[in-house]
């Protein structure tokens, strides 16, 4: 699934006064046969407005997902993830990460018994998979929202617990607003490009030379992690959420090598079979202002558009300027801004 400083970033006035609400309720784990209300569910919480909303996955997901129910209808839905896990080589400061989304209909978003007993059932499901990690590290449990979810942020940073994690912005890069990548107004296919037609599409400095992955080894995805904890020491991607991102539809890494090693990588993912999900942009530190980054960015935008992709998104830390301009120059335009809270677990 990557904030924020506190309730100064969300102004007072968008932010709906939380009135309690009693009602006759039930809350329970997801079920197989919920996929019609969950559906239902869906079409309102997301209705004409951009919202963080995770999908429930395969079943062995479903004791992480719980439902709230009146007189038969969905009214809410929560849902726990653990998000990284350290290494027992991660500095002794790192923590291992747990995420949590709990969505509410329209009319329940200020419903704050509902909220807090949806937030109750969560947080003991969390400490549940707290219980399964290393204990080398802390644990925090967090939350992300982007800035139009006001009412919901609003109910946990409203309770002294929560922090400020970080912040980011959501870039999109929509196909419609360009005639073609202008490197590769050319190149017509279907199909993802391949290492021998990279070489000719998108040149790379000398030295350097593409690869390709549609999935991992169990080597490959050791190597893949060992750069990735390099790049990011104190949020590595951990090999559960990075075999949970190769899993999804349309799933690509996309590397450049020097003398035989990665010195930078992205992969992306289809969603929705639309949108193509940009995730995990890296450039190892004695490869950067080499244009690799760009390159990168380059070729997976062509290759998402041909997929049939309307457009394509990526986050990025609000105070990464460098990363800001790469992103800006390749055509994203910031669309929102998303705000992460966490607590101590």
């Amino acid at each position: 699934m990557p904030h924020h400083s506190a309730n100064s970033d969300i102004p007072k006035e968008d932010v709906m006064p939380m009135q309690p609400h009693t009602s006759v309720y039930s809350i329970r784990p997801f079920e197989e046969s919920d996929f019609p209300a969950l559906g239902v569910f869906y079409n309102q919480a997301a209705e004409g407005r951009r919202v963080t909303f995770w999908w429930v996955g395969e079943p062995d997901n479903w004791t992480n997902v719980y439902c709230a129910f009146e007189d038969g209808k969905m009214i809410a839905k929560g849902q726990v993830d653990v998000f990284s896990t350290m290494p027992p080589t991660a500095k002794p400061s790192s923590q291992h990460r747990i995420f949590f989304n709990l969505k509410m209909l329209p009319e329940r978003e200020t419903d704050t018994e509902l909220l807090g007993a949806m937030y109750d059932v969560l947080h003991a499901r969390a400490l549940e998979l707290k219980a399964l990690l290393p204990d080398t590290h802390g644990t925090l449990l967090g939350f992300g929202n982007y800035a139009e979810e006001a009412a919901n942020t609003g109910f946990f940073t409203a309770r002294p617990e929560f922090s400020p994690l970080k912040r980011q912005y959501r870039m999109c890069h929509t196909f419609a607003d360009r005639h073609l990548l202008d490197a590769v107004e050319h190149v017509e296919t279907v199909e993802p490009v391949e290492n021998e037609a990279a070489a000719s599409a998108f040149p790379l400095p000398d030295g350097y030379a593409w690869r390709e992955f549609d999935a991992l080894s169990g080597e490959q995805a050791d190597d893949y992690l060992a750069l990735d904890m390099e790049i990011w020491p104190e949020t590595p991607i951990g090999a559960d959420r990075l075999a949970d991102l190769a899993s999804r539809s349309g799933w690509r890494m996309l590397q450049i090598h020097a003398d035989g090693t990665a010195a930078a990588s992205l992969m992306y993912w289809v969603s929705d079979g639309e949108t193509g999900e940009i995730e995990e942009v890296l450039t190892l530190s004695k490869h950067r202002r080499r244009g690799l980054a760009s390159a990168l960015l380059n070729r997976a935008l062509h290759e998402i558009r041909s997929r049939g992709c309307a457009d394509a998104e990526l986050d990025v830390e609000a105070l990464n300027e460098d990363a800001l301009r790469v992103y800006r120059a390749a055509g994203f335009e910031i669309e929102t801004e998303e705000q992460r809270y966490a607590v101590e677990l």
